[in-house]
């Protein structure tokens, strides 16, 4: 028996796309699920994701939950997901996903400082890494007790003069205190993430049909028509 928390950081509204992946996963978990297994679903709005993430992990530890696992409201992903994750049974286990602004890279990383993606595309199987995303990442609850609070923060590298999110500083967290991080490559080519891009002109002209290519087509289809006419 399993003790399931879903816990997702959210501003106002999620994607359609998203809510219904979350309850096809959620149904299909839940229905094959062993008899007594509890299953809880949390959302915590607000604009201070690592709060928002804070407050989730305090609500899992209180619904005694065996698992965390974190799903960002932008993210597209298969019915599996969970099930899929909870079979590798590591402390931390994550999707690689690409990132939704140009130009595209991904969210994994095997040095971060140096900013070195890590890419699923040609991979298969788990890979540990040094920082990963936490749009979808299964976490055994029980690693929290062993971890110092803050858990989750913004902070300032400075080797790197950035600032670091608080997914990059959960994973820094975990690898100090003795834990190692894992991607799931083969899940990772099934998961998305959803973003906003300005259609303009220059889409539009990229896109544009060659008079030509027109042209070759229109006596392409008149001389069908012809041939048609010749077998009558």
């Amino acid at each position: 028996m399993k003790n399931i928390a879903i816990c997702v950081p959210a501003r106002d509204e999620v994607s359609t796309g998203f809510a219904h992946d979350l309850a096809i996963m959620s149904a299909r978990f839940y229905g094959n699920a062993q008899a007594g297994t509890l299953f809880n679903v949390n959302f915590v709005s607000g604009t201070l994701i690592a709060d928002q993430r804070q407050k989730l992990v305090m609500m899992a530890i209180k619904q005694k939950a065996d698992y965390v696992l974190f799903l960002d409201s932008d993210m597209r992903f298969p019915p599996n997901l969970l099930e899929y994750l909870m079979s590798h049974d590591k402390d931390i286990v994550a999707c690689n996903y690409a990132t939704r602004r140009l130009p595209v890279k991904t969210v994994a990383f095997s040095d971060f400082a140096e900013l070195k993606c890590v890419y699923s595309g040609d991979k298969t199987g788990l890979e540990e890494v040094d920082a990963v995303g936490m749009g979808a990442m299964l976490i055994k609850t029980e690693i929290f007790k062993k971890l110092p609070l803050p858990w989750f923060s913004i902070s300032y590298l400075p080797s790197g003069n950035m600032y670091i999110g608080e997914d990059i500083y959960f994973c820094k967290l975990a690898q100090a205190n003795g834990m190692k991080v894992y991607v799931d490559h083969d899940l990772s080519k099934q998961v998305k993430h959803i973003g906003v891009m300005e259609f303009t002109h220059d889409h539009a002209e990229a896109c544009r049909p060659d008079p030509m290519d027109e042209a070759a087509e229109i006596v392409a289809r008149l001389q069908e028509a012809e041939d048609e006419k010749d077998k009558v």
